[in-house]
């Protein structure tokens, strides 16, 4: 569950490079938001047995996000989009690895 939701996000993470700008409130509010939507569609939730709830993929799914967003500079962004920097990049992999890690606890059974 956690994998498709790293898979899904691996094109918009990077390792942040030194003296990089960072993002501006709004263009963190926006990436937030893009990578909230792709989590939440990547991360199943039911109310049934066995699989987490619509709430905890919620406050995951913003935890992780939140995290994410937070590492970003404009560089980086804009190399994701201009197809610079590849979906494979094994620093982003870390870093998505890391935000889930930061946030496992929301998709803990009760």
């Amino acid at each position: 569950m956690i994998k498709r939701w790293l898979t899904g996000l691996g094109a918009g993470l990077i390792l942040a490079s030194a003296g990089a700008t960072p993002l501006s409130s709004g263009q963190h509010s926006l990436l937030q938001g893009f990578l909230m939507r792709g989590c939440v569609k990547r991360t199943p939730a039911s109310d049934g047995v066995g699989q987490h709830s619509s709430e905890q993929v919620q406050k995951y799914c913003q935890c992780a996000s939140q995290h994410l967003a937070g590492r970003f500079s404009s560089e980086e962004v804009m190399g994701v989009l201009t197809g610079q920097i590849k979906k494979d990049d094994p620093r982003g992999k870390q870093r998505m690895k890391d935000a889930s890690a930061a946030c496992a606890q929301y998709l803990e059974t009760p």
